[in-house]
């Protein structure tokens, strides 16, 4: 008896184990309103179903951001996901596929889709850098199954629901991370789809209040142009805290009042000449810990120097950074990349191993990436 209950058990468990390996999770948020999830990122897709189809809202498989190198469509990932949709929606086809902007954690796969005859709804800047893994001869075969929002605003709805997909640029959004981007207002719910834009600071206090980031800042002054006052926020990322995956709009609200801003606190340190940065490192290290500055603000300043070719300033803050968090792979990143320009190769080599050792999985640096920073660099500096 007690083999047969054990066996029971080990099929049962089996079956649900292939099950979840067939099919992305797929929780219902509201009324025709669903996320989908995905075990290969930390990221997750808005599903908005309409009378007779439906339309998915971002396709983060992979999750890398502007970092992201070597894009290729994870057409394995496309197929679980169509699956995954058809086995959730099975009398609704997928009509449309729409995404923010052109990084992996947006959009991973082009192809499986507009090959099915799915729409994809772009920007043209951003399908530019999606023709690093779309080829030529799948744009010519299905290019009329791509379309592109290229005046303020493209609106879907039949009488059941309603997206209307925002264009904005990135002059005018300086922290918007591609050149245009796209949100998604949901007038049935109230909600706004903004992705990776409401780039909320998780971490501890920044001088005794939570950090305000340039991308809140951009969203706040979207939703005030625009005469919007979303309820809830929509992140691409998988909300630790709220049950309900989305950001309450008085979260945002809040640090718009209260908060600190992050250029604020990244003036006061990035402008520090590299006489204080060197001589008084120790006094300056104590005050960044006991405010909880974040090292990426000293991140920025690695990349700030290095565009105007102060290389000792930019090694300070990369050094400076590794002092801050020493766990951050990235830190150890940026430290190899300033060598690698400067020519010391031993040691950058010896820093992307560092990298490597505290997460294997590191993929968004490294001397095959330095190399092109490098050749970009060089285009800059040959215009100062």
């Amino acid at each position: 008896m007690q083999k047969i209950l054990f066996l029971f058990l080990f099929v049962s468990l089996n079956v649900f184990a292939q099950k979840n390996d067939k099919y992305n999770v797929i929780d219902k948020v509201d009324e025709n309103l669903y996320f989908m999830r995905y075990d290969s990122s930390n990221t997750k897709s808005t599903i908005v179903e309409f009378a007779d189809f439906i339309v998915l809202l971002e396709l983060p498989i992979k999750d890398e951001g502007g970092g992201a190198r070597n894009l290729k469509d994870h057409s394995k990932g496309a197929e679980k996901a169509m699956l995954s949709l058809q086995n959730y929606f099975p009398n609704k086809p997928l009509k449309y596929l729409i995404h923010s902007h052109w990084h992996p954690h947006s959009i991973s796969s082009v192809k499986p889709f507009i090959s099915k005859g799915i729409k994809l709804i772009s920007t043209q800047t951003n399908f530019e850098k999606l023709k690093e893994f779309v080829d030529s001869t799948t744009i010519a075969q299905y290019g009329t199954h791509i379309q592109f929002v290229s005046g303020d605003s493209l609106i879907i709805e039949d009488k059941s629901n309603k997206i209307i997909a925002y264009r904005f640029k990135q002059v005018d959004f300086p922290n918007t991370p591609t050149s245009d981007y796209l949100y998604f207002y949901l007038p049935k719910y109230n909600f706004l789809h903004c992705g990776c834009m409401y780039n909320k600071w998780d971490g501890d206090k920044v001088e005794g209040r939570e950090l305000l980031t340039g991308r809140e800042e951009d969203l706040n002054k979207f939703l005030v142009t625009r005469n919007l006052k979303p309820s809830f926020l929509i992140r691409l990322n998988n909300e630790k805290i709220e049950k309900s995956g989305m950001q309450p709009y008085f979260n945002l609200e809040n640090v718009i009042k209260n908060g600190v801003r992050m250029s604020e606190i990244t003036q006061k340190y990035l402008s520090l000449e590299e006489k204080i940065l060197r001589e008084k490192r120790d006094s300056l290290l104590k005050e960044v810990i006991a405010n909880n500055i974040p090292a990426s603000i000293f991140n920025s300043g690695v990349y700030s120097a290095l565009r105007t070719k102060k290389f000792e300033k930019a090694l300070l803050f990369a050094q400076f950074q590794v002092m801050i968090k020493p766990s951050d792979p990235n830190v150890w990143d940026s430290l190899g990349e300033v060598y690698f320009f400067l020519g010391e190769k031993t040691l950058a080599k010896q820093y992307e191993n560092q990298s490597k050792l505290i997460s294997p999985a590191f993929s968004g640096g490294g001397v095959t990436v330095w190399e092109k920073n490098l050749e970009e660099y060089k285009k800059l500096w040959d215009k100062q």
